[in-house]
């Protein structure tokens, strides 16, 4: 028996209820063709939700404490945080979508890591890592949180293969595109007045992301020798670009990994297994989520461009290298030099100072 809700397609006969993907693997050489096809005719399933004030309630909540401007958006007093109203609805905060529309999958639709199958590859490209991507904003942010029935839609636009032969990574390209609907809408009409045969037609979207995930190969137990014995030596650093503007560091914690994974339904064990973390996939300890450093750089750039009357209507981005838990991070930004005053450089620096995301923030004025 196939997972897959009525009419999706090539997923139906790609992913089983085992969460097990299949084994063969043509030649290298027809990898990328073979992917393409099978990839980015995948009809994914809608993932529904409702706009509640909720879980971005719970995220300012959760990030507070690294980020005191959101003190006023959290409504803090003695007994804690008071939920917005629905009467009185504010915009979803910029990055605050990342939390809403969990993968909506049972546990027999997980892989041993905890990744859903919804975008893997199959075998043996069993790791997942988040690459980077592109978020636009045409509104001030996002919708209005005021309780109404929204609805994500996936689709996977391409697929790249790259690498040698034995060391392949297959980079997966999806967009999602985020929109409320009617209670009684069909999906044939949601996705007919949303999805849009151009990334750059918005049609009724109100939030367009690209998210770029890369799957590996399973390290060998002599790579995970090689990565353990270089824990304490630290690996090669890019330098970040100089002179920031905004300049701010914060140290994320486990329990912020937690409150995360838990606010996007996410079971991926690379955020929550130290022990899965070192002997399995070769890292010295937990890794910050993608969309939580990418959460945390909008965040505290939102708050310096309020000052500054502006607001974050594009950001594109590449996550270069890994961040750990309790490891410093310092968020930077900085105009963009040239005649187009609305552009920001944006990057963050890792403890050892070497670069680990970069991109560019398009802003316009409040």
């Amino acid at each position: 028996m196939s997972f897959a809700a009525r009419g999706n397609g090539p997923l139906r006969r790609w992913v089983s209820l085992s969460g097990r993907a299949p084994r063969s693997v043509r030649p290298s050489s027809s990898l990328s063709e073979r992917f393409h096809q099978e990839l980015t005719t995948r009809r994914l399933p809608l993932i529904y939700d409702y706009l509640s004030p909720q879980p971005s309630h719970l995220l300012n909540l959760s990030l507070v404490g690294y980020v005191p401007e959101l003190a006023p958006e959290t409504s803090l007093g003695d007994a804690g945080g008071i939920l917005p109203l629905i009467s009185s609805p504010s915009r979803m905060a910029v990055g605050h979508h990342l939390v809403y529309f969990p993968p909506q999958v049972t546990l027999s639709q997980l892989l041993p890591d905890g990744t859903d199958v919804l975008h893997t590859p199959g075998e043996p490209f069993n790791r997942r890592m988040w690459a980077g991507g592109r978020v636009r904003f045409p509104q001030q942010g996002g919708p209005l949180l005021d309780g109404r029935r929204a609805v994500c839609i996936e689709g996977i636009r391409d697929v790249k293969v790259k690498g040698l032969d034995g060391q392949e990574k297959i980079f997966v390209g999806i967009e999602r595109r985020v929109a409320t609907v009617g209670e009684q809408e069909t999906e044939e009409k949601i996705r007919s007045r949303v999805w849009q045969a151009s990334e750059e037609d918005f049609g009724d979207a109100e939030i367009i992301e690209r998210r770029d995930l890369v799957f590996l190969r399973e390290k060998t137990p002599e790579q995970l020798q090689n990565d353990k014995a270089s824990f304490s030596k630290g690996g090669r650093i890019v330098k970040p670009p100089s002179d920031p503007e905004l300049s701010f560091k914060l140290r994320p914690n486990k329990a912020l990994l937690f409150r995360y994974s838990a606010l996007t339904f996410n079971a991926h064990s690379i955020h929550l297994d130290k022990s899965y973390a070192q002997d399995v996939e070769g890292y010295r300890n937990l890794l910050v989520h993608g969309p939580l450093s990418l959460t945390l750089l909008l965040t505290v750039l939102r708050c310096h461009l309020y000052k500054l009357g502006r607001v974050i209507r594009d950001i594109e981005y590449r996550n270069l290298a890994p961040l750990y838990v309790c490891e410093e991070m310092t968020i930077c930004a900085k105009p963009k030099r040239g005649l187009d005053t609305n552009q920001w450089e944006v990057w963050i620096a890792g403890e050892d100072g070497g670069l680990t995301v970069r991109g560019t923030v398009r802003t316009s004025e409040l």
